[in-house]
């Protein structure tokens, strides 16, 4: 009674409804070491023949966007190689060179809290690379991507092996993530976060499927926490991968039999998120504290409604069969969703056999039987359904609006590739059998075709600091460019070239918002175009000149408004005038005291309320904003006898130094706002005070020559953070430390009854 009293009390260690469960697969799992070696080299021969280019060649990408069938990135504009990887490269050299002053960048958009918008994962992995092997940036990330691809492969095949228990079927359906050009192509140059970290998926899965009732563990809330720190979106995948898996088992025929009230999944899997979001606090802490509006997949910012670029979102018909497709994972769901129909045809023949015409007294209720096929069935509808309604600005684009779903197709591909892999254990005859392996084998042969061509296309060139996007001139203000055409805007950077992108309809908006002024799309009147570009202290607005509905539209508001100066063969800019276009520049106080009477407050618009900038989404008929930023401009434009001069010490410390001034002067900071910042005349401190574009006011208040010190302290959202993750990982310790030994699941004496 006592050994069994203690035994009862042990944590049990239930691998149903998993990888390890024998009723879901009656092939007992071993390790081969032929067929294991054989995969491999399939796998390793086919990404070595895709990436032999990038891995052997120099460290930039050129013109491999300028062909004409993959233009899907950008519309139909020419665009060359790979900006958004350029733009990861530039922050870590920022970081690099500005450590430990990188808080805060000047740079970017209007000026950005780096850490609060991008996670940190990348650029830790990233410098800890070049720094390891004494490698450029450029080829440090180049070869972060390609392995980083691999190892999402590899990682993919060992859990279709672990839910299949069959090798060669295992190393053809990973194959897809190789073949399908999402990965391949657009994710090098387009996305390459997630593809360097994308292994993290399956792994979490592995993690996850080896004890699916009991999601509360700890190498689990280890697992999602890094997902978190490295990119939302694998975070969230995962999250929603689990979810919906547990919830599959929820509604299962088994529901009785498994005492669900029992093992408190619902309740495990919600204090694991919880947990993954506190161990991460040193991210999600600053994040989800972060008041932006964007387009982008970031965590804790308010996401834009997708139909103003519904470009990103593809047809039906390219989702589910266009290999070459950049935004869809092509053929590998359209297998899914074909044996999935295929199965539930069979289970339904079954089922009538059973029960209407042959034993009619017996009456199983209809639903697939096999746990594995059944969680990844829901995930990948999901997905699907998420990916559809994305277009639509449908729930639960509402409610989830910081997550864009054409961006975890790479998850589309793994979880489909597990989908397929339970099926192997149902194939009820060898015809079948025939089938299935034939079919799959037939689209991975299309796929080697897709790789071929691929493969055909890469470039690379070791320097691409001479093609035109770069500007090498000292430009005073801030430059702009089209939506499409951001290649420019990021390889600008390089040059430490303040910057704003202009996006869709947006006006001035809030704090560190990259939808900042509608110039870009070109939908607004000219007057208001020209009134944002000023008051984002935007001195040349950038067209491209060979491609771009966007282009096109500026161009077409803005001639004969704007000197227009020809750079080069493919850009051209309109010169926007600006009496100081410096990041200082001193004001009438009395006139500031006015601007900022007429702020706007709240008010409601598109049935949505809005108070002051922040969130602000359309600001084409909002007339109160509008009067503020025109009074914001007049007063820029109106002559003050002070002067002041912006030095920047490093990113997080500058120096105005005013001369000239009187009582009534007061200093306009054309920096985006951030609680972080301290302004200082000698020792004592100043308030700052949001004005226009929530650039910084500061009144001093004092006659003569003197100067401000401006610093972006560590902010407490950081410390915060920081400090929880700290105290979360200690209680973790504490709590599994301190738990009895944990034991396999058995089924108690007496419960097994014939």
């Amino acid at each position: 009674m006592k050994r069994h009293s203690r035994h009862a009390q042990a944590p049990v260690r239930d691998q149903r409804f998993g990888y390890l469960d024998n009723t879901l697969n009656a092939r007992p799992f071993r390790w081969r070491p032929l067929p294991l070696l054989l995969a491999l080299l399939f796998l390793v021969g086919a990404w070595l023949f895709l990436t032999q280019k990038l891995l052997l060649g120099d460290a930039w990408l050129s013109e491999t966007y300028d062909t004409i069938d993959w233009r899907t990135n950008e519309g139909n504009l020419q665009t060359y190689g790979a900006w958004d990887l350029e733009a990861h490269v530039w922050k870590s050299e920022f970081i690099m060179e500005n450590w430990p002053h990188i808080l805060y960048n000047p740079f970017w958009y209007l000026g950005m809290p780096l850490f609060k918008y991008y996670q940190l994962g990348f650029y830790a992995l990233h410098i800890g690379i070049i720094s390891l092997f004494q490698l450029s940036p450029a080829r440090a990330a180049n070869l972060l991507i390609i392995f980083g691809h691999l190892a999402a492969v590899l990682c993919t095949f060992l859990l279709c092996l672990r839910i299949s228990r069959r090798y060669a079927l295992s190393a053809m359906l990973s194959f897809f993530l190789l073949a399908n050009t999402f990965i391949s192509l657009r994710s090098y140059g387009w996305e390459p976060i997630t593809v360097v970290f994308l292994s993290l998926y399956p792994i979490g899965l592995l993690v996850f499927l080896r004890e699916p009732l009991r999601p509360f563990r700890f190498w689990m809330i280890i697992a999602l926490t890094i997902a978190y720190l490295t990119h939302p979106l694998l975070w969230f995948s995962l999250c929603m991968t689990m979810g919906l898996y547990l919830f599959s088992i929820a509604i299962s025929t088994n529901y009785r039999d498994i005492r669900l009230h029992r093992h408190k999944i619902f309740t495990q899997y919600l204090f694991l998120v919880i947990a993954s979001l506190l161990l991460g606090g040193i991210q999600s802490v600053p994040q989800f504290s972060y008041e932006q509006v964007t387009s982008g997949a970031h965590m804790g910012v308010k996401y834009l409604p997708f139909y103003h670029v519904p470009n990103n979102v593809i047809t039906a018909k390219d989702f589910l069969f266009d290999y070459a497709n950049l935004k869809g994972p092509g053929p590998i769901v359209m297998l899914a969703l074909f044996f999935l129909v295929a199965f539930i045809l069979a289970e339904a023949f079954t089922y009538l056999r059973d029960t209407v015409w042959e034993a009619p007294h017996k009456g199983p209720v209809f639903l697939p039987r096999n746990a594995l096929l059944r969680g990844f069935a829901l995930t990948i509808f999901v997905m699907v359904l998420f990916y559809i309604f994305e277009y639509y600005n449908l729930f639960p684009m509402n409610l989830l609006r910081s997550i864009q779903y054409h961006r975890i197709i790479p998850e589309f591909v793994i979880a489909s590739a597990a989908l397929l892999a339970s099926f192997a254990s149902l194939m009820p005859s060898r015809a079948s059998k025939i089938f299935y392996y034939g079919t799959i084998f037939s689209f991975v042969i299309g796929g080697f075709l897709v790789i071929s061509g691929i493969q055909e296309h890469w470039q690379t060139v070791p320097d691409i600091s001479q093609k035109p996007e770069f500007i090498y001139e000292q430009i005073p203000g801030r430059i702009s460019m089209t939506y499409t055409e951001q290649s420019l805007s990021v390889r600008s950077s390089f040059q430490e070239i303040p910057q704003a992108y202009g996006y869709y309809e947006q006006g001035v908006t809030n704090a560190f918002a990259d939808e900042i002024f509608s110039v870009s799309s070109g939908f607004h009147p000219t007057n208001l175009t020209i009134l944002y570009l000023r008051a984002a202290d935007i001195s040349r607005v950038y067209v491209n000149r060979e491609a771009g509905e966007r282009n096109r539209r500026l161009q077409l508001r803005l001639n004969g408004t704007l000197p227009f100066i020809e750079q080069n063969y493919r850009y051209a800019y309109y010169s926007v005038p600006i009496r100081d276009a410096s990041f200082a520049q001193t004001v009438s106080a009395g006139e500031a005291e006015y601007v900022l009477g007429l702020a706007p407050g709240c008010r409601e618009m598109f049935k949505e309320r809005y108070c002051g900038s922040v969130g602000e989404e359309f600001v084409f008929r909002d007339r109160a904003e509008r009067s503020y930023l025109e009074a914001y401009v007049n007063m820029l434009e109106n002559p003050n006898p002070a002067r002041a001069n912006f030095t920047m010490l490093d990113p997080d410390h500058y120096r105005i130094d005013v001369t000239n001034a009187t009582v009534e002067t007061a200093i306009v900071v054309k920096m985006t706002k951030a609680d972080a910042f301290v302004a200082r005349l000698g020792d004592r401190r100043l308030e700052i005070v949001p004005i226009g574009p929530d650039f910084m006011l500061v009144k001093p208040a004092v006659a003569g020559d003197y100067s401000l010190l401006l610093t972006y302290t560590v902010d407490k959202e950081y410390l915060i953070g920081i400090a929880l993750s700290i105290v979360t990982f200690i209680a973790l310790l504490i709590y599994f430390g301190s738990r009895p030994r944990e034991r396999a699941y058995e089924f108690p004496p007496g419960d097994m009854v014939v």
